[in-house]
């Protein structure tokens, strides 16, 4: 109960600082809040967790990404935020921001790393789609990678390979392996440098 005590301190705390440094850098930090008087919720092996947790990352005053989730419940040791219902947002100088969503999620503070699990649905500003069953994302090299089968499509096309790195930052793509795809032609009549017989 004592050690309940002071990680209820220490998380009251934590969101007082934030709130403050938030406050004199007019940055747009939302932290997780817990009502006065409310005693943490425990998670199955009885530690704290809390009810939502809303986070934007922040360079030189521009937002970079953002992190919202459900439940959180964060690891003392690790400095790992372990979180469910997950949803990340990236912003962009051009094209408009990134969408991804998953199940549970793992927030590691000490390396800048998210790695997403379970029906991951990724989406852009113009329609195009990502599906895959795991991806991290690393703020070191702005870079999102997974070993598993990924699903990219769009209004014309569909992508399916195994293993997939972005590069957010230079907007690209590049699928590992066993890569298949479709695509539906626009317009009317054979694609261009095609004969008709």
């Amino acid at each position: 109960m004592k050690r309940l005590r002071w990680i209820i301190l220490a998380v009251l705390a934590a969101i007082v600082a934030g709130a403050g440094a938030a406050a004199l850098l007019h940055q747009p930090v939302k932290l997780p809040a817990i009502k006065a008087g409310d005693a943490a919720p425990t998670d199955s092996d009885g530690r704290p967790r809390l009810r939502g947790l809303n986070y934007t990352h922040v360079e030189n005053g521009v937002r970079k990404w953002s992190l919202k989730a459900q439940r959180a419940r964060y690891e003392e040791g690790s400095g790992k935020v372990y979180l469910d219902q997950v949803a990340v947002e990236f912003y962009r100088d051009k094209g408009g921001p990134i969408y991804l969503g998953g199940d549970q999620g793992v927030y590691d503070q000490k390396t800048q790393t998210i790695t997403l699990k379970g029906h991951v649905d990724g989406r852009t500003a113009d329609g195009n789609r990502l599906l895959t069953e795991v991806i991290t994302y690393r703020e070191k090299d702005k870079a999102a990678e997974t070993d598993a089968e990924v699903t990219m499509q769009g209004a014309q096309y569909k992508i399916v390979g195994q293993g997939m790195l972005v590069l957010v930052e230079q907007n690209k793509m590049i699928l590992k392996s066993k890569v298949r795809s479709t695509f539906v032609p626009q317009g009317k009549g054979p694609p261009p440098g095609a004969t008709v017989e």
